[in-house]
C-alpha cells in the first residue's frame, strides 16, 4: 500500500512593504505616517542651528500603547531606528537643508506555506 505524504514547507521571505515618506520644510507643519500597525505623526521647530523634531505613535490595536520621540538634528544628520515593542518597523529621519524628511517601512518576515 502506497501512502501519498503531503508536505508543507515553510519558507520565509522578506515583504516588500511599500515605504511612505514625507518631507516637511515649514517649523511646526507635520505629517502623520501609517505603517501596518502603527501611526506616527511627526513635526519640527528651529532650535538654533537644529531642528528639534517631535514624533508621537501609537498602535492601532492598543490605545495604551503609544509614546513620543524627541530629537535634534543637524544639516546633514539621518538615523534610522525602530520603536520599542514595534517589532518590524523602520523609522528613518533626515534632515537636508531646511527640510525634514521622515520614512517608514515594514520589515516583517511573511511565511508562504508551499503544498
Amino acid at each position: 500500500m502506497f501512502r501519498t505524504l503531503a508536505l508543507t514547507a515553510l519558507v520565509s521571505l522578506p515583504v516588500a512593504a511599500a515605504a511612505e515618506t514625507v518631507t516637511l520644510d515649514t517649523p511646526m507643519a507635520g505629517a502623520t505616517l501609517h505603517q501596518s500597525t502603527t501611526d506616527m505623526s511627526v513635526y519640527w521647530t528651529k532650535a538654533g542651528e537644529s531642528f528639534e523634531v517631535v514624533g508621537y505613535y501609537a498602535a492601532r490595536n492598543d490605545a495604551d500603547d503609544q509614546g513620543r520621540i524627541i530629537m535634534a538634528l543637524a544639516d546633514g544628520d539621518s538615523v534610522t531606528f525602530g520603536l520599542p515593542g514595534h517589532v518590524g518597523q523602520l523609522y528613518s529621519f533626515t534632515r537636508e537643508g531646511d527640510a525634514l524628511t521622515v520614512s517608514t517601512r515594514n520589515t516583517m518576515v511573511q511565511e508562504l506555506a508551499l503544498n
